[in-house]
């Protein structure tokens, strides 16, 4: 290592030409050292290569001072306010360099030019140091006039002045150790009167900045929209709870004796546990009380009538459910109101030659009306129907399902059944006709788990498996031919059921992960095999039934009542609103969701929120098997529009993100919050 010391006076540019012609012939002058190196190196191989640290003046007029290698660097006092960086070099400088008033030291400078000519000194020497910057005041035996930037470049013949340190983008001062990961370069000269170029250093004092600073990410907060800013308002209040009109026969209920029910001006006395208005009058209907016994009204009918048609007769009577061999489980009515049917579910350990489905009609003029029976149910060997029927493609079979088309003209009933011998469910198309022997006859069974009509009448939705045991939702025929695949539920991995298609044309089915024998709890899923509700319920529903409009679902779980709308995505326990329940045109329950910040809550209407939670859903809905609409990483921001609205582990608020997404987050879960106050 060599080394020169210049230095300028006023009136002496002789010398100084002598000395910059003599650092362009790479012949360095014998300079005698006036301050000792303030690099302390530890660790070096034994080889002449020392380590070098430039430091400014502690003058507030800066003097030039002079650097001086040294095999064995002299310690000096260290500070206490300045860093220690660790340097790890892999190539050490090839010529070095006096600095100016206006040049700083730097742990890392930048070589713009490549020294040429015969044979110039080169050493590669690994260097490993822990460079102490050293905050002390270097003593000069004389002090020495110097020159600005403008007159040392024209001395130098340079065409721009020498660049001065940028400032420091903070303004706060830190002070930190660093560890140099880079590998640092060094500053080198062109003979023949080239620049020295060097990377700014931090003067003493000045805001020093780590030397490799983690990457941050942006992390906007959100300009809301102000019209989204509701009034905050008060908690919700549980109004009265009413089941809508048009579900009302999907439900059981649970009004007993000496309980009035009622419905619109209707009161029913005696019990309901099965209703079923009719789709085309207001005051007709068809119920049945607690013992399974059928009751019903007309269109045009002044009073309610016990059915005593057959397979009943007059003065019948039950003295429970689990006694009545005619017990009725399932009422439904034609379109056109002109025709209901009832399925008749014969307790175990009764044999009745009855079971089956029936259906009335308002002619009575033949001996066999007004009811006839559209299917005998041939459960098991043994059973009494089994004797007055033909089969046909199944050795047994039990009816659980009764749908009409939803045509008006037309009588065509889509019945489901069970197999009990293979394990699975078919469907069978079959018509309400006035024949007495229409049911003799076992109709053809299309291996398909579940079917609803389309609205239109013209196809049926089908779902779970079909014939070849895959799971689908798909399109048939009236006829049940003719598949159209609209979801391959096995290739997805999930079971589906129930599937039906809304009037948007949108399918919906109840699903989960799985297989058909699982007996885990169902959720409701889209055409695409996408959740959109958490699982309804603790287990696989004993009893399915969908609003005819299919806005909503209901449910029958360990007797449990639930009622899912597909809007929402929310399951909303109904079983204690059975055992009193109103009608009109609200919805079934309440929606405890509210519209805007609940007064007295611990967020205010657009208030800032920063995610403390590594990461963070945005969802449609407050469920957790609502869709994901963004993903919020620790750090990013959302702002408070509605809430709170909690269930059994997650507070949840509505939101609306830097990116303009508006949606739920949970704030809390399980008693940890996920986000902080900005």
């Amino acid at each position: 290592m060599w080394g020169a010391t210049v230095v300028i006076r006023r009136g002496f540019g002789l010398l100084i030409l002598a000395l910059v012609i003599s650092a362009c012939n790479l012949m360095p002058p014998e300079v005698t050292p006036t301050v000792a190196p303030t690099l302390e190196a530890t660790g070096l191989p034994d080889s002449p290569t020392p380590a070098v640290q430039l430091l400014p003046t502690a003058t507030s007029t800066p003097t030039p001072t002079a650097i001086t290698p040294s095999a064995t660097p002299t310690p000096k006092p260290t500070a206490t306010d300045l860093p220690t960086h660790t340097h790890t070099a892999t190539a050490p400088p090839t010529a070095t360099h006096t600095p100016t008033e206006t040049q700083r030291p730097s742990a890392t400078a930048t070589a713009t030019d490549i020294p040429t000519g015969t044979s110039p000194p080169t050493r590669q020497a690994a260097i490993t140091a822990t460079a102490t910057i050293i905050n002390t005041f270097l003593p000069t035996l004389t002090p020495l006039p110097t020159l600005n930037q403008t007159e040392m470049a024209e001395l130098l013949k340079s065409p721009e002045p020498v660049p001065t340190a940028s400032p420091r983008a903070s303004s706060t001062r830190i002070i930190i150790s660093a560890t140099l990961i880079a590998t640092p370069t060094y500053v080198t000269a062109t003979p023949g009167g080239g620049r020295l170029t060097a990377a700014p250093s931090p003067r003493f004092g000045e805001d020093i900045l780590t030397v490799t600073p983690s990457p941050t990410r942006f992390q906007p907060t959100v300009a809301v929209d102000p019209s989204l800013l509701i009034t905050q308002i008060a908690p919700p209040a549980l109004r009265p709870s009413v089941f809508s009109a048009a579900g009302a026969a999907v439900y059981q209920y649970r009004v007993v004796a000496g309980q009035v029910f009622h419905y619109d001006d209707l009161q029913l006395g005696g019990g309901v546990a099965l209703f079923a208005p009719n789709p085309a009058a207001d005051d007709s209907f068809v119920r049945t009380d607690p013992n399974g016994l059928l009751l019903y009204r007309a269109i045009g009918s002044a009073s309610e009538t016990m059915m005593t048609d057959s397979p009943f007769f007059d003065g019948f009577a039950a003295a429970s459910s689990d006694e009545n061999k005619n017990r009725v489980s399932e009422i439904d009515w034609s379109a056109d109101g002109q025709r209901f049917s009832f399925r008749i579910d014969t307790p175990p350990g009764l044999d009745n030659g009855n079971a089956g489905v029936w259906f009335w009609q308002p002619e009575n003029q033949l001996s066999t009306d007004p009811t006839y029976q559209i299917i005998r149910d041939c459960a098991a060997a043994g059973d009494k129907p089994c004797d007055f029927v033909t089969r046909s493609s199944a050795a047994f079979w039990k009816t659980v399902a009764v749908e009409w088309s939803p045509q008006a003209d037309s009588y065509d009933v889509l019945l489901t059944v069970d197999l009990p011998q293979e394990g699975r469910r078919a469907l069978a198309m079959t018509q309400a006709r006035r024949d007495a022997e229409y049911a003799n006859q076992a109709p053809p069974f299309v291996r398909y788990d579940y079917g609803y009509w389309d609205g239109q009448g013209q196809e049926i939705i089908v779902s779970g498996r079909r014939p070849d045991g895959r799971v689908i939702i798909g399109l048939v025929g009236s006829d049940l031919s003719d598949e159209r695949v609209i979801l391959d539920a096995s290739a997805a991995g999930l079971w589906v059921q129930d599937a039906v298609r809304r009037p948007d044309g949108q399918f919906v089915a109840l699903g989960r992960p799985g297989g058909p024998l699982d007996d885990a709890p169902l959720a409701l899923y889209d055409g695409d095999g996408r959740a959109l509700s958490a699982p309804i319920g603790n287990a696989a529903p004993e009893a399915v039934g969908w609003y005819p409009d299919r806005s909503a679902v209901a449910l029958r779980v360990q007797g449990r009542q639930y009622t899912v709308r597909v809007d929402e995505g929310l399951a909303v326990d109904v079983t204690d609103l059975t055992g009193d329940p109103s009608f009109g045109d609200a919805d079934v329950g309440f929606s405890p969701i509210p519209a805007a910040v609940v007064w007295g809550s611990e967020y205010s209407p657009g208030q800032q929120l920063r995610v403390t939670a590594l990461g963070l859903n945005v969802r449609q809905r407050p469920s957790t098997a609502s869709p994901v609409l963004e993903e919020l990483a620790t750090g990013d921001y959302a702002a408070v529009i509605a809430g709170p609205y909690e269930d059994e582990r997650y507070r949840w608020w509505k939101v609306q993100t830097a990116r303009n997404v508006i949606g739920w987050i949970a704030a809390r879960i399980s008693g940890i919050l996920t986000v902080e106050p900005a």
